[in-house]
């Protein structure tokens, strides 16, 4: 036979109220904070999701930054070089209108200022800026100018055909800027301008002179300006037609390799939204707290433990006699 003590009913009475305060005070708690996971003894396992879905979700949010950031860039560099295309395609056309060999010193004189301006804006493209940083230099996005240039001679034979057009050498990286938008893949977002508008190495020399045209848009537009200011033009008008249609077709090119990115950036950022969505939605199952519910508990614990404690009064009340009793 088990002897009852008072210690024994004593201590069973203040377990159970101790638990009901306990239960009280967690559900208050939960419904405070609105969550039903305050600290690891709420629920371990379920603090152990919480955990591994916020650090998916920080891994998931940066990721989703680089590419807000790279497709803002690429976005920018495809914009920029549509108006750039329409630019030179005006080029084009001044350059085989201004070949048929008819033209007045004024008409020369207008033409090579109409290029002069194509030209300067041409620059301002490839110095285009995302967040104060040249999108078209590489890594070396902080410098002022994509191209700097020196001047250089046209000869044919021992014929100077155009004196000191600019020679224009990109300035900038040969390594793009490149961005982590997931795990095991980085993209970069633009090309150096070089890649799109053409690059020309730095004539040396003295007095640098060549035989040969230049290759780079730019440059080709240079020796375009400045023959038409010379009256020299329909000397060399098929290299210079020549030399800006390649120009276009590079930069074409280039508008097609960035579209293709900033297209994969679309895609990628949508994924992110679905993938941010889902992980925010079991979180939530995870350790927010029905409040409605909460409140249900919490009115019962809450009843349970007046009850007790009346109980309990009783109880402690009528132990003496109890126990005498059972004696």
């Amino acid at each position: 036979m088990i002897q009852i003590t008072d210690n024994m009913i004593y201590n069973n009475i203040n377990n159970e109220l101790l638990n009901e305060t306990n239960q009280v005070y967690t559900l208050q708690n939960q419904i405070s904070s609105g969550l039903q996971i305050n600290s690891p003894q709420d629920n371990p396992a379920g603090m152990v999701n919480v955990l591994t879905y916020n650090n998916s979700t920080a891994l998931v949010t940066q990721y989703n930054s680089n590419v807000s950031q790279a497709s803002g860039i690429g976005s920018l560099a495809s914009s920029t070089i549509t108006n750039a295309m329409s630019v030179v395609n005006q080029a084009s056309t001044l350059a085989i209108e201004m070949a048929n060999g008819t033209n007045t010193s004024a008409n020369n004189t207008a033409a090579a200022n109409e290029v002069g301006q194509m030209i300067n804006e041409l620059l301002q493209s490839a110095d285009t800026s995302y967040n104060g940083q040249n999108i078209f230099t590489g890594q070396t996005s902080t410098i002022s100018s994509a191209y700097s240039f020196t001047q250089e001679s046209y000869k044919v034979g021992s014929s100077t055909i155009a004196p000191s057009f600019n020679v224009y050498t990109y300035a900038g990286s040969d390594a793009g800027q490149s961005y982590q938008i997931a795990q095991n893949e980085n993209v970069n977002p633009s090309l150096t301008a070089d890649a799109i508008f053409g690059n020309d190495p730095a004539p040396s020399g003295a007095n640098p002179s060549t035989a040969t045209p230049p290759s780079g848009l730019l440059s080709v537009l240079s020796l375009f300006q400045n023959e038409l200011s010379n009256g020299t033009y329909q000397n060399n008008s098929s290299d210079i037609i020549k030399g800006i249609n390649n120009g276009l077709n590079q930069m074409t090119s280039a508008q097609a390799t960035i579209g293709t990115v900033v297209q994969r950036l679309t895609e990628q950022q949508a994924s992110y939204q679905t993938v941010l969505t889902n992980i925010s939605q079991l979180t939530s199952q995870t350790e927010d707290v029905n409040v409605a519910q909460a409140m249900t508990s919490l009115t019962q614990a809450q009843d349970s433990y007046q009850a007790t404690l009346e109980a309990s009064s009783n109880i402690t009340s009528l132990t003496p006699m109890l126990l005498n009793y059972l004696k």
